[in-house]
């Protein structure tokens, strides 16, 4: 399975971070099942083509598909490492992680749509081939601004829960044992899907402001590029930090080194 393959070669992780969760079990099977049917349901929205033309739509629509395919290995790469880290499998665990496979699978179908609207400025240099043809009729522009909520308040509620999945490994520290930067780490990874949450949130409070304006679906989309800037600042604080902190660790294991000896 993929996440044996990962962990053999040990893609994803850090080697700061004790894995407790080298085993699968049966939740992580499942989950990946539901992950799985996720991308299918990617597949078979889509109709099998019958002519020519169909083929060429279809052939076009390999674009949004593999945006689609990227974000929910995204997701699915966030699930990974929580369980490699951890291996919590307990009944709260099992609550959140059942809320998350669900917003998983209603994310899908208004991520394709949205990914498939985005790409008509590109369908629309193409002369001879007119994606926007398909689509016309489905969504008005000033039904383009539910489509930002529905789709916000998706996105939002699947790193909302895995935040909360990451805050009550944080708690559970104790049992854990987790050490003073596997604490660190899991904080961060508690801050980073709050800021993944809070773009889609402020998304969908553009689209409710510019609700009844045909501008609103651009405002609200064009939020997400506040991802690059933001994830970037952020990351290079942690990076900082998390230096600073391993170098602190090490000097302090120094010290006692040298005290231990000088005792002896």
């Amino acid at each position: 399975m993929l996440r044996e393959g990962l962990k053999k070669h040990s893609i994803g992780r850090n080697k700061e971070f004790r894995y407790r969760g080298e085993e699968p079990g049966r939740l992580e099977n499942f989950s990946d099942a539901v992950f799985a049917l996720a991308i299918t349901l990617l597949l078979i929205s889509t109709s099998p083509p019958t002519s020519f033309e169909q083929i060429r739509r279809f052939t076009y629509e390999l674009i949004p598909f593999l945006l689609c395919i990227g974000t929910i290995l995204v997701i699915w790469h966030e699930h990974y490492v929580f369980f490699c880290r951890y291996g919590l499998r307990n009944g709260k665990i099992i609550v959140l992680n059942t809320l998350f496979l669900s917003l998983v699978l209603f994310y899908v179908y208004p991520l394709k749509f949205l990914t498939r609207l985005i790409l008509f400025p590109i369908a629309n240099i193409f002369q001879d081939y007119d994606l926007s043809n398909s689509l016309t009729g489905t969504i008005t522009a000033q039904n383009t601004s539910e489509l930002m909520i529905i789709y916000g308040v998706g996105a939002a509620s699947v790193f909302f829960v895995l935040m909360l999945m990451y805050r009550y490994a944080l708690n559970q520290a104790i049992e854990l044992e987790l050490n003073e930067i596997e604490k660190f780490d899991t904080r961060t990874k508690i801050r980073t899907n709050l800021l993944m949450g809070l773009v889609p949130v402020l998304s969908v409070i553009l689209a409710l402001i510019f609700r009844d304006s045909w501008m609103a679906g651009m405002i609200s989309g064009f939020t997400y590029f506040l991802y690059t800037p933001i994830m970037m600042i952020h990351g290079k604080r942690v990076d900082r930090q998390r230096k600073k902190f391993l170098e602190l660790q090490s000097s302090e294991k120094t010290n006692d080194l040298l005290e231990s000896s000088l005792e002896n």
